[in-house]
Formats: C-alpha cells, structure tokens, sequence
C-alpha cells in the first residue's frame, strides 16, 4: 500500500471518528490541521465514465426538483438544491446536515432530479456524491424560494443582492494566481456542512473544509440575504510547503470591452462587462478607483500596497441599459461585491490582473489580498472578513468617477487626451430638503503621472450637469422630486515619449485649499 493510500484511509478513519463526536467548526478546524500535517492525497475518481461524458446540453437537461430540496417540505427558511455530476462538474463533495452537535452524512438520491431527456443505461453506477449546492429563500417574493448563493467548483462561490442576476465570483482561497510561468493550483472545498435553521433564522450558516497540494483549511460561512447580501467568512489555513503567492477573498470576474477599450471589439454592444471598477477606501477614508480594462494580447498586473483598509470593492458601476444592450445578459444588473477586511487584513498588497480574452465567456479579471507577512509553513493562520454583495456602494459625499474615455487630439498623434467624468451623486436620487450643486468655480483637476519624460499639456473642468439633465427624455431631469447628479468633466493632454509602453496615471478634483472632493482615479494605460 502506498504512502498515499495509508495516508487517505487514515483521514476517512479520523473523518468518521470526529463525525461520531459532537460537531462545531472546532471540529473542521481540527480535520483541516490532521490533513495539513501529512501529505496531500486528491480524492479519489469514482465517477463513471458515463456521467463524465455527458455533453453541456445532456448536462443542463438534468434538473434538481425544487420540492425534494433539503429543509423545502418542512418550510425552513431556507432549502438547499444539489447539483448532479457531469460534463465539467466531475468532482464530488461529501455533505452533512448539522443539527444541534450532530452532522448526518447526506448520500447522493438520484429521486432528487428530474433527468429529462436523458436516457440512463442500466447498471450506470450512482455518483459517489454531489457535485455542489446552492441555496434558495424568500429573497424577492413571499411567494417564491430564490437561489441567492452557489457553491460549485473547486473553491468557487457566487452570492447575489435582491433583484439582481449572477455575475462575478468568490473563491476560498487562491495560490499562484494570474502569475506568468507560474502554474496556478485550485484547492476543493472537499466537505460541506450545513446547519438546519430555526423557523425565524434570517442567516444561513455552512461549514467547510478546503484542501490542496499546498494547503488546507477550514472554513464557516454565515450567509444573511437580502437588498444587500451580507456573507461573514471565519477562516484558518495550513500550508503544508510555500506558495509564491497567496491570495485571500479572491475575485474571478470578466472584462472583454468598455467605453475606454482600444482597440473595441467587433460587436453590436457598445459594453460588455461583468465588472468595471475597483474601489478601494484606504486606512484616512480617502477612496481611491481605479477603472477595469482590457488591452488585446497584452497581460496587466496592478500591485496596491495598503494598512488597514477600511474596504474595496469589485463594482458593476455604470447601470444604464444603454451603455451595453444586452437584453439577455442584463449586464447592467450584475451585482457589485465589497470586501470588508477583518483579522489577518492588516498590511498588505491588493493584485489586480487583466488578462486578454477573445470574447465574455472567460473570466480574465483576477482581484486577491496576498497578506505581508505570509503566513508559515505547517503554522495555523486565522483570518475573517465580510462580503456585502450589494447593488451599489451608498453615496459618499464625494464626486463619484463615472466614466472614462481617452483618445488623440485632433491632428496630434503623438498626445493622449483624458477625459474623466465626475458625478455627485453617481445617479439621480428623491429629493430631501433642498439639495444645492457644488460651487465649482474653484475646483481643479490634480494630474499625477509615474514618468517625469510625460508633459502635461493642459488640465481642466467642465461642467455637463445641464446636458446630462436635458439628455433624459421628457423633462425627467427637471421634475422637481428628483436630485439630478452634478456632471464635472476633468480633462488632461499629455504627451509622453513615444517609446513608451505604459504609464500609470492619477487624477482628482481638488478645491481652494488643496483639498480633495472627488474620488481618486487611477488608471494604467497601455500601448495599444
């Protein structure tokens, strides 16, 4: 018998023991630090051929029945759907429900879905387990139980706010993540447990252990739906041998073109985006945004050392319809994300990667925290941090970046024009009291670049509050309940030397006394 082998009939044998004891994240916690201190055995491959083969469409074909879901016939608050096997979903979870102290194992019921079309042959053998769960509640109707969180895949899970479709993803933890040469390793949440809720519970609580070549950990998730989706994450890591680099609260989400993107792809839509904008509110409260593209054939790697921040978020931020025409997608619906860190947060670097894609069907925006200092090799690491899945961030009293655009001069090639859009508020809002615009005649724009070669031309405001009042259709913008937003252009031309690749660039609006009153935008530009 191998190492390996003895090694994974070892874990099943202390598995089974802590699931006869009285259960709590104690016990996860405990589970994930046995397995950490010998080395990684993935488990093993039972699923049939058959199920594995199974095409997108045989796959999709295979419904979960909603009535049979776990707690659905008590009318718990919440029920929970497991997803089959197959197609790219191959891998099995094990799955407990938690009742009190005690965890009962969950076994895979074919009764549970309805498999359509899809004819299975006798003598198939059942998948050793489900392939994931999601689960659903009263999130936008009395009437109907919504899905509102998904664990599927490797350590991947989505969330979303009220009245709002699925769009970028959360992942447990990430090693290696978008570097070049680096090969990037995927830990499995392998265990799943799930508490039974009381009649009046508002919050989900999950448990789950993750493990990888690499690393292994414990995870508790307390989940509390609603117009903002509130997700508390408790954690605690082992790794078992260094990693290059390792990323906590991960993001996966997809950029493919905006109204800054050169060259723009060949496509009806004038947008296509999951999110457009990183927002990032530093230890002093100063917010700081930095706008998501995609350059062609070209890899961006954005490193933001931070202490202490208050917060950053992945934004969906422009919610005009217009702006990407999609009446299937609903991109201008995609939910936004903010993370709130807590313990194990301290200091720090944000990574931001964009990677080129061809089209929206991959996820090519990176976003994780790699903590400073790293924590070590076969030594427990505890850190918590809250998601909020919401629509969008409440006002913050700031000239809000709402749009970003570039280009050339007219007749000067060899200079860059910026244009930044300013809103306060970011969209039109009721009326309270008797809100006045900005006096703006003292307001400048503040350029920074990284390369002193760069000459900054020209630099200024213009005020688009009227015109973007006037462009609403049937004097929506003058109705007297409604606050319009004050529109300030910034606009800058630089010229940089013309064999210069990238440049990284800053810019706000600032007052008299030197003060800031907008967000900071930050921008990477690169050579088309």
């Amino acid at each position: 018998m191998t190492r390996a082998l003895l090694s994974a009939v070892s874990l099943f044998a202390c598995l089974t023991s802590a699931m006869a004891e009285d259960f709590s994240f104690e016990t996860v916690r405990n589970l994930a630090k046995e397995r950490a201190a010998v080395p990684y055995a993935a488990p093993a491959d039972d699923l049939a051929d058959f199920w594995k083969n199974l095409t997108y469409d045989q796959h999709r074909d295979i419904r979960f029945r909603m009535d049979a879901g776990l707690w659905a016939p008590d009318k718990k608050p919440f029920s929970i759907d497991f997803f089959h096997p197959g197609w790219t979903a191959k891998k099995s979870v094990k799955l407990y429900e938690v009742a009190g102290a005690e965890a009962k194992p969950l076994f895979f019921d074919r009764s549970l879905f309805d498999y359509g079309k899809q004819q299975v042959p006798n003598g198939i053998p059942t998948p050793p387990g489900y392939a994931g769960w999601r689960a659903r509640t009263q999130l936008n109707s009395p009437d109907y139980m919504d899905e509102f969180l998904v664990f599927l895949g490797a350590s991947y899970f989505r969330s979303i706010p009220a009245k709002a479709p699925y769009g970028l993803s959360a992942r447990g933890l990430s090693l290696n993540s978008g570097l070049p040469g680096v090969p990037e390793e995927f830990p499995d949440f392998q265990n799943f447990w799930l508490k039974t809720p009381e009649a009046n519970d508002k919050s989900l609580t999950a448990w789950a252990l993750l493990d990888g070549p690499s690393v292994s950990g414990a995870y508790q998730f307390t989940v509390t739906p609603g117009v903002e989706t509130i997700m508390d994450i408790d954690a605690e890591i082992t790794l078992r041998q260094p990693v290059q680099q390792l990323g906590l609260a991960p993001f996966s989400s997809m950029f493919w073109f905006g109204e800054l993107t050169h060259p723009r792809a060949y496509d009806f839509r004038p947008e296509v985006h999951d999110s457009d904008g990183l927002l990032m509110e530093l230890s002093t409260g100063a917010k700081h945004f930095r706008p998501l593209d995609h350059t062609p054939d070209q890899f961006r790697h954005c490193v933001f050392s931070l202490e202490k921040p208050q917060s950053w978020s992945l934004l969906q931020r422009d919610r005009s319809f217009a702006s990407y025409q999609d009446v299937e997608a609903h991109y201008h619906d995609r939910p936004s994300v903010r993370v709130e860190p807590g313990e194990g947060f301290d200091k720090g670097q944000l990574h931001l990667i964009e990677m080129p894609t061809t089209d929206e069907t991959n996820d090519n925006v990176i976003l994780v925290w790699e903590p400073d200092p790293k924590p070590e090799v076969g030594k427990p690491w505890h850190f918590k941090y809250r998601l909020v899945w919401q629509r969008d961030p409440a006002p913050s009293g700031l000239f809000t970046v709402k749009d970003t655009r570039y280009g050339h001069p007219v007749q000067k090639p060899e200079q860059l024009l910026f244009t930044i859009d300013f809103a306060k508020p970011l969209a039109p809002e009721k009326k309270v009291g008797d809100p006045k615009w900005d006096d703006i005649k003292d307001f400048k724009p503040f350029v920074t670049t990284n390369n002193p070669a760069i000459k900054l031309i020209h630099a200024d405001i213009t005020d688009l509050s009227m015109a973007n009042v006037d462009s609403l259709p049937l004097d929506l913008g003058r109705n007297p309940d409604i606050h319009m937003p004050q529109v300030l252009r910034a606009f800058f031309v630089i010229e940089p030397p013309a064999d210069l690749r990238d440049i990284d660039l800053t810019c706000e609006l600032r007052n008299a006394e030197g003060n800031a009153v907008s967000e900071r935008w930050l921008y990477l530009w690169k050579k088309p």
